[in-house]
Formats: structure tokens, C-alpha cells, sequence
């Protein structure tokens, strides 16, 4: 393909430690290795907890108008790149593409309007409503929309009309550990990421409480930061679990062993937040060759895929009961399938790439 000028547009960059940040600037990297001019635009403001209100309100319009401002003053491109971060951000390097005559090329990490009224952040009313306008114009004007799964695909096309296509998300490139002839995995599961409120956190220390009535020699890690990762704590106590583990998030040199010492890597996804984001570890649990517990949407094409693979359990968080026994059988076999190999990330980041490659040089 024409190598292009591209500027890549976010609010966070790599070093504040947002995972969108993080996308955003390796994927800019990886472009530039296949000779294309790359410029990643960011505010340099630092991730962390996030504002509230008015004060939320104020941040994220000063985040458009820093974002806009820079891109106007920034020579030609070819091509403007933007992410979700600050949220409607499609509308402003929409007009910085304009501006540019560039093509617009808009990757939807989460929903928004949507997830904000679903979460209680964002009131149902004229707002919403009006953010919901303007996303959608952002969408309709952009050459090309791309979502992070199906489900999303699915609900930009019935919700906004907007066709896109999928690309996943972009995993880091972590270094996983070989796997020897023999080696078992320790008898855990865990859950690694984040604690929003986007994710069921609380339903896995009622499985763990179930596992632990049974006498089940099963450990639960909860590794990562979030919301909710305090009250998890309180309400461990709360059920007198002896099994459970907390830790802070891993650095990212020794996340592929962390991930591959546990036999079960659970992901969730809040039923209601179907389409309108999709769970980052999931990719790496994936490629990762543990098992999957997956809780959320069981209707959804990405749990749906999951369960063809019949190693991986799908399940919705009501079903504690069917959990449990599911991770008992896993963890009372007297011999345990073999670990399976994972997948080279810099493979699955590659055919990405390709993808990004193919869309731009449309």
C-alpha cells in the first residue's frame, strides 16, 4: 500500500498508564515500523479516577479543545486516527480531519452516550440525547468506524445505523513462559484488570464461598485495581472466605507468567454492557491457552464464540451454582489436560496491523 501520514488521537498517551494510551501508541508504532509518518496527539493528562459531574464535564471539554487546538496546528496528513478518550472524541478529530482534508478513521473502544447511561454516570434526558446526535453525525461523516467485536458491530448497526468493521483490541506485547512436557497449572483461577462497575466482581466471591463449603482446594486471585477492588475485600470477610488472594496489577513483564500459572482465566462483562464495550484481558486470555470463564451475555456473538470451544465456560451471573460445579470439575480431576501453547502476541498484533493496513489504503 501508499505509505500515509497519520495522526492518532487520544486523550491518554502510553506513559499515563490508560489502556487506551497504551492501544493507541503501539498500534502508531507498529505502523511506523511498515514506513508510514506517525504522529500519536495527546493532552498528557494523567489516568487515574475519574472526575465527577460538573467536574468530569469540564475536564473532558478542555481535553476536546486541547486535542483540536493541536491538531489544527499540526502539518498535513493523510489520514486522522482517534480513539473513545474523552468520550464523543469522533466528533472533534472528525472536524480535525476536515480541516486536514483527511480521511477519518473512528476505532470504538467503548459506546458513549450509551455506557454512561447504562452505568447511572450520564442522566437519560436532554444531554444524552444530544451527545447521542452528535456521535452519530461523527460516525456517519468518518470514512470508516471499526468496532472491537460483533456485539458492537451489531448495536452501532441497529442503534445508529452505522456499518463498521472489527479489529480486536490490540494486545500487549507481554512474554509468556514455555510450556514443558508435563507441567500442571496451579489449582487458582483468576481474574486480572480492572474493577469498574462495567464488570461482576461480587458473583465470584459467592462461586469462591460455594468452592470453599465443598472443600474444593481452589484459590481465587482478584489482581488488578478498580471501584471495586476494596469492597471486594470487605465482602470476602463478610462470606469468612479463607481462599481468595488480592494483588496489585502485575507489570507487564511478568503478566504472560502470572496469567499462565492459574487453569482458569475469568473474564465478565456486565449482561447490560453487551455491544457497548468489550472486556481488554479477554485477547489475552484468549491467546494465553488457559481456559476461559466467561460471565455476562450469553446471547452475544463474543459468548458465543467462546463456547464453541467447549474447554471455555460460558455462563450469566446468575448461574453460581452451575459456576461452581462447572470449577470443581476442573479442579477435582485426578488428571488435568494438558497446557495448552500460547499465541505469540506479536502474531496476533501483526494481523492487526494487516487489518489497519487494508482499511487505510480503502
Amino acid at each position: 500500500m501508499l505509505l500515509m501520514k497519520l495522526l492518532l488521537i487520544n486523550q491518554f498517551g502510553f506513559a499515563s498508564g490508560a489502556p487506551t494510551g497504551r492501544i493507541l501508541a503501539e498500534l502508531g508504532a507498529e505502523l511506523e515500523k511498515r514506513g508510514h509518518v506517525v504522529r500519536v496527539l495527546v493532552t498528557g493528562a494523567s489516568y487515574g479516577k475519574p472526575r465527577r459531574g460538573l467536574g468530569r464535564l469540564l475536564q473532558e471539554g478542555l481535553s476536546h479543545l486541547i486535542l483540536l487546538c493541536r491538531s489544527l496546528g499540526h502539518p498535513k496528513v493523510d489520514a486522522v486516527i482517534s480513539m473513545t478518550s474523552p468520550a464523543c472524541l469522533a466528533v472533534t478529530a472528525g472536524i480535525a480531519a476536515k480541516m486536514h482534508r483527511a480521511k477519518h478513521f473512528h476505532w470504538v473502544m467503548d459506546v458513549y452516550p450509551d455506557v454512561g447511561v447504562r452505568l447511572g454516570e450520564l442522566k437519560d434526558g436532554t444531554l444524552a440525547h444530544l451527545l447521542s446526535v452528535l456521535i452519530r453525525r461523527a460516525y456517519r461523516g468518518a470514512s470508516q468506524v471499526i468496532t472491537l467485536d460483533e456485539d458492537m458491530r451489531d448495536y452501532l448497526r441497529e442503534v445508529y445505523g452505522i456499518d463498521s468493521v472489527v479489529i480486536g483490541p490490540f494486545p500487549p506485547e507481554v512474554i509468556w513462559p514455555s510450556i514443558k512436557n508435563g507441567q500442571k497449572t496451579n489449582r487458582c483461577w483468576l481474574y486480572s484488570g480492572n474493577f469498574g462497575r462495567a464488570h461482576e466482581i461480587q458473583v465470584l466471591l459467592q462461586i469462591q464461598k460455594k468452592l470453599e463449603d465443598r472443600r474444593v482446594q481452589a484459590d481465587l486471585i482478584l489482581q488488578g485495581q478498580g471501584p471495586q477492588f476494596l469492597p471486594s475485600q470487605d465482602a470476602a470477610a463478610n462470606l469468612g472466605l479463607l481462599q481468595v488472594q488480592w494483588r496489585a496489577p502485575v507489570p507487564l513483564a511478568k503478566l504472560g507468567e502470572s496469567l499462565t500459572q492459574s487453569e482458569v482465566l475469568v473474564v465478565t462483562r456486565r449482561m447490560d454492557m453487551k455491544g457497548l464495550l468489550l472486556p481488554s484481558k479477554l485477547t489475552l486470555a484468549e491467546i494465553s491457552g488457559r481456559r476461559i470463564l466467561w460471565i455476562g451475555d450469553t446471547d452475544g456473538k463474543t459468548a458465543q464464540r467462546l463456547s464453541l470451544e467447549r474447554r471455555h465456560g460460558v455462563f450469566a451471573v446468575d448461574e453460581a451454582e452451575a459456576i461452581s460445579a462447572w470449577l470443581q470439575g476442573i479442579f477435582e480431576r485426578e488428571s488435568h489436560d494438558q497446557p495448552v501453547e500460547p499465541t505469540a502476541t506479536n502474531f496476533v498484533r501483526q494481523q492487526a496491523v494487516d487489518r489497519w493496513e487494508a482499511i487505510l489504503s480503502k
